[in-house]
């Protein structure tokens, strides 16, 4: 007879799993529509006539690309959930690959 006890714990743990992948899948897309706007910016000032001003630029837009690679790794580790547009996927897959 199965242990209904190791069932509903496991039951527990699956639900548990569940909500820390949506979670994590909710954060890895605020995040990236909060640097959105940095992006957007540094973009526009990388074309700047002031060569400090554009290398600046080039270095700010430099540590985006790697916040952004880091937020992408994590889908090897939780991947989404669900369809989505996050940085051109859906189900999972990388419509660039």
């Amino acid at each position: 007879m199965p242990n209904n006890d190791g069932q509903t714990e496991l039951a527990r743990a699956l639900a548990r799993v569940e909500r820390l992948e949506t979670e994590i899948s909710g954060m890895r897309h605020d995040v990236r529509g909060a640097l959105s706007p940095a992006m957007i910016m540094a973009d526009m000032i990388r074309s700047h006539s002031e060569p400090r001003v554009a290398k600046a630029a080039q270095t700010i837009t430099a540590a985006l690309d790697r916040a952004v690679k880091r937020l992408k790794d994590t889908q090897d580790l939780v991947p989404p959930r669900k369809a989505s547009t996050w940085m051109g996927e859906r189900d999972g897959t990388d419509a660039a690959a």
